[in-house]
Order: structure tokens, then C-alpha cells, then sequence
């Protein structure tokens, strides 16, 4: 179905302009990536009458793509604070695969305020067109709670280095966020792939990603022993009770 056709049906339960807007140029730009779409098309896709609208409410494109980062980015917090309070109340964060599986599973489509499937799939292209635009603005937005996700996973790992550590965690976003748009670009085909049906997908992301942040390294690097190795840790276990 058309992104403009689309839109126009959520559009009947909608009266905002503004709205429209929003969701119409996070499905193209997750469709076709921020470059590739003009401020023509997504004025078009969402049914506005004025060509000016949406200079208007966002002054340019470039001023809704910062607001659709931060409505998402404030959608994701909400979950991973939630995700984090659940924690908590088990005891805390034992290894590393328990921050991940917050970072991972806490959101879900009911978590956005736009729960159409196109935040991972836009976001990966802001990531991988307009990465320094991208860590600029988090920065100056601030977002504590991803902060403390990611400052939590290099305390329980205080034993990797800390140059090490702070590339993996740039891998890691990586990672994350290439497998949820592939995922979320499936959701959105609404096929059978035996990829993401076979095994559950985000379980086994939980798995991959933890292991991408513990694996053992021979590297040597400031303040690690030169040709050292690390190993990765087992989590603890309790023994069972007889």
C-alpha cells in the first residue's frame, strides 16, 4: 500500500496537521532513508493542504528530524526507566545480559507514541547518514537513562579496559539497531521469513549482543596488559537447592 494511502486512512482518526506530518515522514524516511525523501513528498503523504505546513510547524527538515529523534528517544527512556524498575526490584543488574535484555526488550510497539514500525528503521538512517548530527544531539539532550544503561554495563565489565569498552559500545548501538530495522522491516512486509519465525529473534539479539560486549580480547591497549587476554564472564548462578 502507498505511504500516501497509508497515512490517509490513520489520517481519518486524526485532525492534526502537525500529526500528519510526523507520521508521514518517519514511514518514508524509514521507507527510503532522510536523504532520499524532499519536504514536498512528505507534505504530500500527509494529505496537507498548505506546501508550506511543514516549514510551519518544524521551521525545516532538518527541525522534524530532531523532533522525531526526541519524541523517540523520550518514548525509549520511558521503557528502559520501566524496564530498570522491574530490575531493581529483583535485586539489580548481576551481569551484563540483564542491562542488555532491558535495552532490548523493555520497548515494544506500545511504548511509542507513533507505534508505527518505523522508529529502528529511521533512526539507522539518521545513524548511518548523519552520525555526527546524531551523537550531537544526544549529547546535548541529555538522556540519562541511556547513559546510566550503558555506564552500568562497563561497571559490571570494570575489567575490559576502558578504550575497549567504549568501541564495543559503539559497536553494540550498531549492532542493535541493524538487526531491529531488518526486524522491523520485516514486521512491516508482514511475510514469513523462517529468519525471524523459526527462533525468537529478540532473545537470541539479547544473546549475541551480550556476547559482542564480554568477549575475551588479546589487545593491547593503554592501561591493559600489553598482548593480555580477557576472558568473558559466566554469569552466577545460585547451586540448587536439595
Amino acid at each position: 500500500m502507498p505511504i500516501a494511502q497509508i497515512v490517509s486512512l490513520e489520517a481519518e482518526e486524526r485532525t492534526d496537521t502537525r500529526t500528519n506530518i510526523k507520521v508521514a515522514a518517519r514511514m518514508l524516511f524509514a521507507e527510503r532513508g532522510v536523504e532520499a525523501v524532499t519536504v514536498r513528498e512528505i507534505v504530500a503523504a500527509a494529505g496537507a493542504k498548505n506546501g508550506g505546513s511543514l516549514n510551519y510547524y518544524f521551521k525545516s527538515k532538518d527541525g522534524l528530524i530532531l523532533e522525531l529523534i526526541n519524541e523517540i528517544f523520550v518514548d525509549l527512556s520511558s521503557a528502559w526507566l520501566e524496564g530498570l524498575s522491574t530490575l531493581d526490584k529483583k535485586g539489580g543488574a548481576t551481569c551484563v545480559r540483564d542491562i542488555v535484555d532491558v535495552i532490548v526488550t523493555a520497548p515494544n510497539a506500545e511504548s511509542y507514541s507513533d507505534p508505527s514500525p518505523t522508529a529502528n528503521r529511521f533512526l539507522a538512517s539518521v545513524l548511518f547518514t548523519r552520525r555526527k548530527q546524531l551523537s550531537t544531539y544526544l549529547d546535548q539532550m541529555n538522556f540519562l537513562v541511556f547513559r546510566r544503561l550503558l555506564q552500568l554495563i562497563s561497571t559490571l565489565r570494570s575489567d575490559i579496559p576502558e578504550p575497549v569498552m567504549r568501541q564495543r559500545l559503539v559497536f553494540f548501538a550498531w549492532y542493535l539497531l541493524s538487526v531491529q530495522s531488518a526486524h522491523e522491516s520485516w514486521k512491516a512486509s508482514r511475510k514469513r521469513s523462517d529468519v525471524w519465525s523459526d527462533v525468537d529473534p529478540l532473545h537470541n539479539l539479547v544473546d549475541t549482543a551480550t556476547a559482542l560486549l564480554e568477549a575475551g580480547t588479546a589487545l593491547g591497549v593503554p592501561g591493559g596488559a600489553p598482548g593480555g587476554t580477557i576472558r568473558p564472564q559466566r554469569r552466577r548462578t545460585k547451586a540448587p537447592t536439595r
